[in-house]
């Protein structure tokens, strides 16, 4: 039997996309059916006050992204970024954990 010939993934980003979008911060939530990260970006802190009247700082967030991967792309998209982080490692030296 022959074998089916290789498959060359093109990939293929629109132009609107090109640039990216920047986040400093995640969230991952799930279902049975979905994992969603929800990838954020800090906006400036709000002071106000609670209920009480005491002080409170409110840290507003958006979502500058959403994606939603089956339960079985997982283990797969977290393999890739600790291959992606290893080699990253290996050619610019150890990445600094944020707050250090």
């Amino acid at each position: 039997m022959d074998e089916p010939p290789p498959v060359n993934v093109e990939v293929i980003v629109p132009e609107a996309m090109s640039a990216g979008v920047y986040a400093n911060g995640f969230t991952c939530w799930y279902n049975r059916t979905d994992f969603t990260l929800d990838f954020i970006v800090h906006l400036p802190t709000d002071p106000g006050v609670d209920d009480s009247g005491a002080p409170v700082l409110r840290q507003p967030v958006q979502v500058v992204s959403r994606v939603k991967f089956p339960p079985a792309m997982i283990f797969r998209l977290m393999q890739t970024l600790n291959d992606s982080m290893s080699n990253y490692e290996q050619q610019f030296g150890a990445i600094v954990h944020l707050g250090e």
